[in-house]
């Protein structure tokens, strides 16, 4: 904060000229960068404003995107933790010709922008009408099943991510298209990565950067299947599992709509309900309602009272969703019903048959033990 409040126009002479413009570019983008998730929100994005603010950085910037990774870097950093800088970086004159011209010799660190960019709406509006979805990210992500680098996995994930939030998200005519199994096995790594804290292709993910992109992808039938083949499904319980108020709300949020839309399809309900996910579901409903009646036991602003309320209704949501996971089972209960049940089918056989059922009702779709030991 130092470096951007007190010197901006050494700055901006600094990126100027090839002899210190790599040392300049790369101090910035390191004072832009958030590598200590939720807990640094707030403050990386007031830094990233002061630094996006300063009079000429912008322009200075743009022009060494097709030159420089490090003010590509720059902008990721930017865009990423502060939406006012992305809008700031789109309205500058120039700026959507040198990220396209970027994106072809600096594909990874110029597909994060774009990534970044796509979850602003003001910014996605200016990447839809300068052709990045047409021009290039569907062209980059027409790849086949030969096996990818570290790097190419990365560039894939934010490219396929940033589609889904182009054409996901009603900013865009079309709607969000399926994706390649490739692509989707790459998003579950990177979520897996995002909730272990852990870098991949020396980028740090930050869950909610990957959800947003999951949520619109979670609309698609064909996605969810191949989603939870690809293993998403214990992920995504293991983010509500471990999720804290640290973490902040968006990926909450985030997660159990993926949760909401995958549980619309018949065949994702299994796989959900033998993730475990119920369970978590049910102690995070637990965890949010302590959560609300302390905010609002100790709430003296305005801002507290929205917060409990968010988290109550989210509570409420974990309800709802344990209530959709569970209908199967319920119904296949009460079938057992002497009452409820007396038109039931179930009622017929015999109980080595009704033991098996509910053995593929509770267990696994091979009738192995489940979570109630049946």
């Amino acid at each position: 904060m130092f470096v951007v409040c007190r010197a901006p126009a050494l700055l901006c002479r600094s990126i100027k000229f090839d002899r210190t413009s790599n040392a300049a570019l790369r101090a910035i983008a390191q004072a832009a960068a958030n590598t200590d998730g939720q807990t640094a929100a707030q403050t990386s994005e007031r830094v990233c404003l002061a630094i996006a603010e300063v009079l000429g950085l912008l322009p200075a910037v743009i022009q060494r995107l097709e030159t420089d990774v490090d003010a590509v870097r720059l902008v990721n950093n930017l865009a990423a933790n502060c939406m006012r800088s992305a809008e700031l970086f789109v309205t500058t004159p120039g700026s959507m010709d040198a990220l396209k011209a970027s994106s072809i010799k600096f594909k990874l660190h110029s597909f994060g922008v774009i990534n970044h960019l796509s979850r602003c709406p003001e910014a996605s509006k200016a990447l839809i009408a300068h052709g990045f979805v047409e021009d290039v990210l569907y062209p980059a992500l027409d790849v086949g099943d030969e096996p990818l680098s570290v790097e190419q996995e990365a560039t894939i994930a934010r490219g396929t991510l940033a589609l889904a939030n182009l054409t996901g998200t009603g900013t865009s005519t079309d709607k969000c298209p399926g994706a390649n199994r490739v692509a989707l096995e790459t998003i579950v790594k990177v979520l897996d990565h995002a909730v272990r804290g852990e870098r991949l292709a020396t980028i740090t993910w930050l869950p909610p950067a990957v959800l947003y992109g999951l949520r619109n992808m979670t609309h698609i039938t064909a996605n969810k299947i191949t989603l939870l083949e690809c293993g998403l499904a214990p992920v995504l319980t293991k983010v509500l599992d471990q999720w804290v108020p640290e973490t902040g709300l968006p990926t909450l949020e985030l997660s159990m709509e993926s949760v909401r839309n995958l549980s619309r399809e018949q065949e994702c309900i299994q796989v959900l309900w033998e993730a475990g996910i119920v369970s978590v579901l049910q102690r995070l409903a637990d965890k949010l309602d302590k959560q609300s009646y302390s905010k609002i036991s100790h709430s003296h602003t305005h801002t507290d009272q929205e917060h409990a309320a968010t988290v109550m209704v989210l509570a409420d949501e974990a309800r709802r969703l344990v209530e959709v996971l569970l209908e199967r089972h319920v119904a296949l209960c009460m079938g057992q019903h002497r009452r409820l049940g007396a038109q039931s089918p179930i009622m017929v056989l015999d109980d080595a048959i009704v033991f098996k059922i509910l053995q593929f009702a509770f267990g696994t779709t091979t009738g192995s033990k489940g979570p109630f030991y049946l």
